[in-house]
């Protein structure tokens, strides 16, 4: 499998306070990797330095994304990589598109951000993402806006949204957490399925152990900041190293 994201050695603030401490993983293309732990751990905060977003201070280290050191390209050099080659889906998709636009609309202003395309190319495109992750109604869908989708919809909308420009990467930031047990299940298979379908890597940002271990490859635990458990998924979940982890595992699992 060759090699997609490597972190190395990387230490991150918030407003002079150190939040992450030497993390060091790597994945490989078409890999799920679950980043695991509770509320304040570092897991966002992981995910917005791989995007190079305001507010997380890279202290040291590297991130290595296709043999490109993210931390050293020009803002315009990250703006061709982010929500092209490496795409978000956020905790309530439905929030994070304009509610003024129908889903076409906003299917055309991605995709023209990053590339010259008319409308009706970037709504053939969606319409056949939508139908290879089994949406129903993708046309009903194009032309709704996303308050007359429900949030599990939504949810579903929001991955194919992020699958536009074909990534190689996307960051799915607790996108199951908001829904209930049967929608999250679903969701759950959207994210499969574009491993499937496209060998999309993937990270998955969830508090939910059992999500972790139904869909990810390799598994990192982080607890106040810092990595207590990184390896295979089911390694990590049937024999993990830190008392935390097995607390974690414990609570959720039974």
């Amino acid at each position: 499998m060759k090699e997609l994201l490597k972190f190395e050695d990387i230490n991150i603030s918030y407003d002079k306070k150190q939040v992450l401490y030497d993390l060091s993983f790597s994945m490989g293309e078409g890999e799920i990797l679950g980043i695991v732990g509770n509320s304040g751990c570092g897991k966002s905060t992981l995910l917005k330095s791989i995007l190079g977003l305001s507010g997380p201070k890279v202290l040291s280290g590297k991130i290595l994304f296709e043999n490109k050191d993210l931390l050293s390209l020009s803002t315009n050099e990250m703006r061709s990589i982010r929500g092209c080659r490496i795409s978000m889906v956020f905790q309530e998709s439905g929030i994070h598109t304009n509610p003024l636009k129908t889903i076409g609309d906003t299917v055309f202003e991605s995709m023209k951000a990053h590339k010259q395309i008319s409308k009706d190319d970037a709504l053939n495109t969606a319409l056949n993402i939508f139908e290879n992750l089994s949406l129903p109604d993708p046309k009903r869908i194009l032309n709704a806006y996303p308050f007359e989708l429900s949030g599990g919809m939504n949810q579903r909308v929001g991955i194919a949204l992020a699958m536009l420009n074909n990534p190689s990467l996307i960051l799915a930031d607790e996108p199951t957490s908001a829904l209930d047990p049967i929608v999250a299940v679903q969701i759950v298979n959207e994210l499969k399925s574009l491993r499937e379908k496209y060998n999309t890597a993937i990270i998955l940002v969830t508090h939910n152990i059992k999500i972790a271990k139904s869909i990810t490859d390799n598994i990192l635990v982080l607890n106040n900041g810092k990595t207590l458990d990184y390896g295979n998924a089911k390694e990590v979940l049937s024999s993990p190293k830190s008392d935390f982890t097995k607390e974690l595992i414990l609570s959720t699992l039974g």
